[in-house]
């Protein structure tokens, strides 16, 4: 492949990607590919709102070969109705991860409203039931992304997220970190 053919197979990539964003978001229905799971960092949080923070990324048991998402961490104080998460996307390429150009911000209270990418399931498997958040001990146990919901056609490869979160507006500081994974075609049976 030619530098130009991988060039315009990754902006049609983009073009699909933005395309389907305009499309009704709670309609995305895939079945092409699987979303593993590497790692999660953390990078920084705010002592004045979180202690302990913990993300692992577990194998959801020995039947199920998918891995799942657990955290936790104790709230010392109370994040009201705007969660700011500024998210930017990286693919691995040549050697790096490089920016990919899809860069979102999202109030994560009003996106767990509207069951943005079938995520509002990550209430079944938390203490956390909405916004705003309380004090005290929050986790996550064993979740399952909901991939048939996520769009369709996206780019197979490694990826980074980073996440930036804040609270009030934007004023407050709370957290960011790396997701790592990998988007792989779906192994038919």
């Amino acid at each position: 492949d030619t530098f130009a053919a991988i060039c315009t197979r990754e902006m049609f990539a983009v073009f699909l990607l933005f395309a389907s964003l305009g499309f009704v978001i709670a309609q995305f229905h895939q079945d092409s590919y699987v979303i593993e799971h590497d790692r999660i960092e953390i990078l920084k949080f705010n002592r004045s709102f979180v202690r302990r923070p913990d993300f692992q990324v577990v194998y959801f048991n020995d039947t199920v070969k998918m891995k799942a998402l657990n955290a936790s961490g104790y709230f010392v104080a109370p994040i009201e109705n705007t969660a700011k998460i500024e998210v930017t996307l990286y693919k691995f390429v040549g050697g790096a991860y490089r920016v990919f150009p899809f860069n979102v911000t999202l109030d994560g209270c009003n996106e767990n409203k509207r069951n943005l990418f079938g995520l509002r399931s990550i209430l079944q498997h938390t203490n956390f039931k909405g916004c705003p958040v309380p004090i005290g001990y929050l986790y996550l146990k064993y979740y399952l992304l909901e991939q048939e919901k996520f769009p369709p056609h996206l780019p197979y490869g490694k990826y980074k997220l980073f996440m930036d979160i804040h609270a009030g507006h934007g004023s407050y500081f709370i957290g960011n970190g790396h997701w790592y994974g990998s988007i792989v075609p779906k192994k038919k049976n």
